[in-house]
C-alpha cells in the first residue's frame, strides 16, 4: 500500500483491519487444499518457458554478469528448489519479490507487472514448499543441548527448593544470529565444563541441606523505644514533629509527646536468640522516615558466613493515599578504610509497605549471605582495617512537596542469621527423604539415590542405573564423618551427569528409523524448559509417566496451568529478551537514572506478559491504544496519573506517540549512538527482530562518514546518511536499512519524542525500495499493519517455535511452520493461542 493509494486507512485500527482482509494465509484458508503426491516434482518446465524468461529480462541488469548487487547472479541459480543447492537465495528473491521490494518500482526496465510479480511468487511459493516438504523428510534437526546458563539456574533452584541462584560463577553465553541463547548448535560441553558443572552443584547440595544440631542464630533486636532511651540521655535536642516533618528525611518520633530527636542509625551488638522469637508490643515510639530515608545499623563483624539472613521489620504508613506509595530497600557494605568503602543493593525486589501506621505490619527479607558482598576483613583479629559490616533500610516513595507527606514509621527491627523456618528445613527433607529405613546406610542410600535421580533426571530410573553411583557412594563413604557428606559428593556427580545438564530426547530401543516422535516423558521436559525455563514439577512428570501427557486434552489443561504459575514469568523475562535483543541495553551508558533504566528493561517484558495473560493479537507488539508502564516511565513519556513502581496496562490518547512494541525507551535507547538517534541501528534491528529479515552484511572496506568535513557537519542527520547512501559501495545495504530507521528521527537517545531538532522540524519521512512513503513512526506502523501482517506473523511463530525447541529452524521446517501460521491467523492471531498451537504442533512433538 503505498501513500495515496485508493482509500488508504485513516487510523491504525483501520490499518489492522485492512492487514488482515489483506492476508494471503485468510485469503488460501478457504481454498482447495493442494493435492498430495507421492514424489513432489520441481516444476521446471514452467520456470523455462515463463519465470527464467522474465527474470532474465528484470532482473539482470543488477543480478547478471555486468553488475551483480548484493552477491546475486540470477542466470547462475539453479531452478530445482528441490535438490539444487541455490535454495537460501531463491527464498531471499521469494521475500524480496512478494514485497514488493524487488525489481524497484519506477524503473522502466526491469518493474514487473502485477500479473508477472504474482507469477513469480506463486512459482517459488509452490516450489519452496515442495522443496520444504523434502528436506523435511530426508533430514532432522536435533534439539539436543546442554541447559542454557539461565536454565541451569532455575532448574537448580525448582529441584533443590533454593530461592537465590549459585550459577552466576558460570560464563556468559553468546547469542545465536536471530539472538537466542537456548539453540541447541551453540550449548554443548567440554569434558573440563563437567568438573565446573559439578563443584556448582556440590554447592548447591551443600546451601539445601544441613548437619547436626540446629546452629545457634546471631540475632540483633532493634527496639526504637529502647533507641529513644539511649539517645535522649544525653541532653537531647528534641523538636516538634508535626512543623519539622516536611523537612525531614528520618527522626525518632514519641507518637504520645509529638516530640522528634535526630536519628541516622547506631551500632549494635547482637543478643541471645531468645530476645527475638517474640517481638514486643507495637510501640508508640517509633523512626519516622520519609521519601529518601534510610536508617544504617552497624552490625559488627559477627554474622555468619553462609545461611540466610532474615531482616524483619515492623512497619505503616502515616497517609493510604492510592496515588502513594512507599516500600523498602535494604544495602548492604562495609567502611574499611577512609579510602575504602562499598555498598551495594542486596534486596532482589522493594517490599511495598501497606499498612497503617496505627496497625503496622511486619515485612521481610531473606539475604543469603553467602551471595552478597562481605568486608574481606571481618575475621581479623587487628582492628584495622575496620571490620564490621553495615545494613542500610531505605524508604523509596513517591511521595513529596506536601505539608503532610507520606511516612513509614517503624517501631521495631530485627535480624537472625542463620534464619531457619523449620528444622531440618524444607530443603534439606528434600534431598534426605523421611524412610523407616534411614538407620541403615545401604538401604536408605539406595532410596536416596533413586528419587534424587528421577527427579534430576526427569525420567523413571532403573536399578541397574542406580547401582553404580550407590557403588560410589560406598567408595567415598570411608572418607567422610558422615552419610550426609559422603551423599552429598555421590549426588554432586548426579548433577554433573549428561542425563541431568542436558536437555535429551532419548531414542528409545528397538526404535525404527521412521520413528520421529518424542515420548511423554520428554515432551513433559520439552514443555516446561519452553515455558517455565526448568523441570517439570511432580504434576505434570506424574501424568507423563502415566502416558496421559499427550493426550490433547489433558496437555491442553497443562499448559493453562503451567501458564499460570509464576514460573511461567521466565518465559516472558527470557523470550522477549533474546528476541527483542534487550541484553543490549546493559552496555548503554548514556541512561544516568538507575530507577529509569530499570524501568525502561521491564516495559517490553511486562507488555509481553500483559499481552499473553489476556491472550491478546501479537499486533499489538506492532501498535496498540494501550502502554504498559509504571510512575517513572510514565513521566518519561508524559502520561499522567500513574503513580507507583508497578507496571500496569494504561489507555493512551493518540498524541502520546507511543503503544507497540516499536516505541519502547529500551528500543529506541539501545539503538542509539548515546547522543542522538541512529536510524542505521534502528532500521536494522527492525527489519532482524520485528520482519525476521535481516540485511546482508556491509561489504568490505565501506567508507566511512568524514565528521572533518565541515560541508558535512552543516547537514541533518538524513542529509548525512542519504551522502553516505549514495556512495556506490553502500547503497545496496543502506537503501533497504536507512529508510526504516529514518522514521523514528521523531525518538532521541533516550526514546523521548521530539519534533525539533537544533531548532529544526524533524523530518521522519522517508521511502522503502518498494516505493512505499513513510511518514515517521506512525507511518511504519500503519505499513506494517496493513501490507506486512503475514510477515510479522510468520516471524513471531518463527521466533517463539525455535525458542521453544531450543533449536536452529531449518529450510525442512518450513512446512510445518506454515501450516501453524496459517491457524494462527485464522484464530486471530492471539498469543496465548500460539502457546498451544505450538505446543500442539507436530514440530514440538518431534525428535
Amino acid at each position: 500500500m503505498v501513500d495515496g493509494a485508493d482509500n488508504p486507512p485513516t487510523t491504525l485500527q483501520a490499518a489492522k483491519e485492512l492487514g488482515r482482509a489483506n492476508s494471503s494465509y485468510l485469503n488460501e484458508a478457504a481454498a482447495e487444499p493442494a493435492p498430495t503426491v507421492d514424489a513432489p516434482e520441481a516444476n521446471l518446465s514452467h520456470f523455462q518457458s515463463t519465470i527464467g524468461p522474465l527474470l532474465s529480462k528484470n532482473c539482470l541488469a543488477c543480478h547478471g554478469p555486468e553488475t551483480t548487487e548484493s552477491y546475486l547472479r540470477v542466470d547462475e541459480l539453479n531452478p530445482d528448489l528441490l535438490s539444487g543447492s541455490d535454495i537460501q537465495k531463491w527464498i531471499d528473491i521469494y521475500d524480496a519479490v512478494s514485497s514488493s521490494e524487488m525489481p524497484p518500482e519506477g524503473e522502466s526496465e526491469g518493474e514487473f507487472t502485477d500479473a508477472q510479480r504474482r507469477s513469480v511468487v506463486e512459482w517459488l511459493s509452490a516450489e519452496i514448499d515442495k522443496a520444504a516438504l523434502v528436506r523435511r523428510n530426508s533430514t532432522k534437526g536435533s534439539s539436543f543441548r546442554r541447559m542454557a546458563k539461565y536454565e541451569y539456574s532455575y532448574v537448580l533452584q525448582d529441584l533443590l527448593g533454593l530461592s537465590y541462584s549459585l550459577a552466576d560463577s558460570l560464563p556468559p553465553e553468546s547469542a545465536s544470529e536471530d539472538g537466542f541463547k537456548n539453540r541447541s548448535d551453540m550449548l554443548q560441553m567440554s569434558a573440563m565444563q563437567f568438573e565446573t558443572y559439578r563443584q556448582i552443584g556440590l554447592r548447591a547440595l551443600r546451601h539445601a541441606t544441613v548437619q547436626g544440631e540446629r546452629p545457634q542464630a546471631i540475632a540483633y533486636r532493634i527496639a526504637m523505644s529502647d533507641v529513644l532511651q539511649q539517645a535522649s540521655g544525653k541532653d537531647p535536642k528534641w523538636f516538634d514533629a508535626k512543623k519539622e516533618q516536611a523537612k525531614k528525611r528520618r527522626y525518632l518520633l514519641d507518637r504520645n509527646t509529638g516530640k522528634g530527636l535526630d536519628y541516622s542509625g547506631g551500632t549494635f551488638n547482637p543478643v541471645p536468640e531468645e530476645q527475638v522469637a517474640d517481638p514486643p508490643a507495637v510501640s508508640p515510639v517509633v523512626a519516622a522516615l520519609s521519601r529518601s530515608g534510610e536508617l544504617k545499623f552497624n552490625l559488627g563483624r559477627f554474622l555468619p558466613d553462609e545461611g540466610i539472613m532474615r531482616v524483619r521489620i515492623r512497619a505503616g504508613r502515616t497517609t493510604m493515599q492510592e496515588n502513594e506509595y512507599v516500600s523498602f530497600r535494604l544495602v548492604f557494605g562495609a567502611h574499611t578504610s577512609n579510602n575504602a568503602s562499598f555498598s551495594q543493593v542486596i534486596s532482589v525486589r522493594d517490599v511495598p509497605v501497606t499498612a497503617s501506621a496505627d496497625e503496622p505490619q511486619f515485612v521481610h527479607f531473606d539475604i543469603p549471605l553467602s551471595e552478597i558482598p562481605r568486608n574481606p576483613f571481618r575475621k581479623l583479629t587487628t582492628t584495622f582495617p575496620r571490620r564490621d559490616e553495615h545494613l542500610t533500610i531505605q524508604c523509596i516513595s513517591n511521595a513529596r512537596g506536601k505539608q503532610h507527606p507520606l511516612q513509614v514509621l517503624v517501631d521495631y527491627i530485627d535480624i537472625q542469621a542463620p534464619f531457619y523456618e523449620q528444622w531440618p528445613p524444607a530443603t534439606h527433607r528434600g534431598v534426605f527423604i523421611d524412610s523407616p529405613h534411614d538407620q541403615v546406610e545401604q538401604a536408605y542410600g539406595r532410596e536416596v539415590l533413586a528419587d534424587f535421580m528421577e527427579r534430576a533426571w526427569r525420567r523413571p530410573v532403573a536399578a541397574t542405573e542406580v547401582e553404580p553411583f550407590l557403588e560410589l557412594f560406598n567408595e567415598y563413604r570411608p572418607s567422610f564423618a558422615s552419610f550426609e557428606d559422603a551423599m552429598l559428593e555421590v549426588l554432586a556427580t548426579v548433577l554433573a551427569s549428561p542425563e541431568f545438564l542436558y536437555v535429551t530426547q532419548r531414542v528409545p530401543a528397538g526404535a525404527e528409523e521412521t520413528d520421529n516422535g518424542i515420548n511423554d516423558l520428554e515432551l513433559a521436559s520439552r514443555l516446561s524448559f519452553f515455558l517455565w525455563s526448568s523441570i517439570p514439577d511432580d504434576e505434570l512428570l506424574g501424568l507423563a509417566s502415566q502416558g496421559k501427557l499427550s493426550d490433547p486434552s489433558v496437555l491442553r489443561a497443562q499448559v493453562e496451568r503451567m501458564l499460570a504459575d509464576p514460573r511461567c514469568e521466565r518465559l516472558a523475562q527470557h523470550f522477549v529478551s533474546q528476541w527483542i535483543g534487550l541484553e543490549g541495553l546493559n552496555s548503554v551508558t548514556h541512561v544516568r537514572d538507575s530507577s529509569l533504566k530499570a524501568a525502561m528493561q521491564e516495559e517490553p517484558v511486562a507488555f509481553f506478559r500483559e499481552v499473553l495473560k489476556d491472550n491478546r493479537s501479537v499486533m499489538d507488539f506492532l501498535h496498540s491504544d494501550y502502554a504498559v508502564v509504571n510512575e517513572r516511565l510514565a513521566s518519561h513519556y508524559k502520561i499522567p496519573n500513574v503513580y507507583g513502581p508497578h507496571f500496569r496496562q494504561v489507555p493512551l490518547a493518540p498524541q502520546a506517540h507511543r503503544g507497540g512494541l516499536l516505541t519502547t525507551a529500551a528500543v529506541l535507547t539501545m539503538n542509539s549512538d548515546g547522543k542522538d538517534s541512529h536510524p542505521l541501528k534502528r532500521g536494522v534491528w527492525l527489519l532482524e527482530r520485528i520482519l525476521h529479515d535481516p540485511p546482508p552484511p556491509p561489504p568490505p572496506n565501506v567508507p566511512e562518514v568524514d565528521l572533518t568535513d565541515p560541508e558535512i557537519l552543516k547537514m541533518t542527520l538524513k542529509e548525512r546518511i542519504a551522502d553516505h547512501r549514495n556512495k556506490p559501495a553502500c547503497i545496496s545495504c543502506h537503501a533497504k536499512i536507512d529508510p526504516w530507521g529514518i522514521a523514528f528521527e521523531n525518538y532521541d537517545a533516550l526514546g523521548a519524542f521530539r519534533t525539533r531538532i537544533k531548532d529544526r522540524p524533524v523530518d521522519a519521512t522517508s521511502t522503502l525500495l518498494n516505493k512505499q512513503q513513510l511518514a515517521g513512526v506512525e507511518g511504519v506502523k500503519r505499513y506494517l499493519l496493513s501490507d506486512r501482517q503475514d510477515q510479522f506473523a510468520k516471524a513471531m511463530v518463527d521466533k517463539l517455535t525455535a525458542y521453544a525447541l531450543g533449536r536452529p529452524l531449518s529450510f525442512g521446517d518450513r512446512a510445518e511452520l506454515d501450516k501453524l501460521v496459517g491457524q494462527f491467523r485464522k484464530d486471530g492471531d492471539r498469543l496465548g493461542d500460539l502457546i498451544h498451537l505450538i505446543v500442539q504442533s507436530d514440530i514440538f512433538r518431534a525428535r
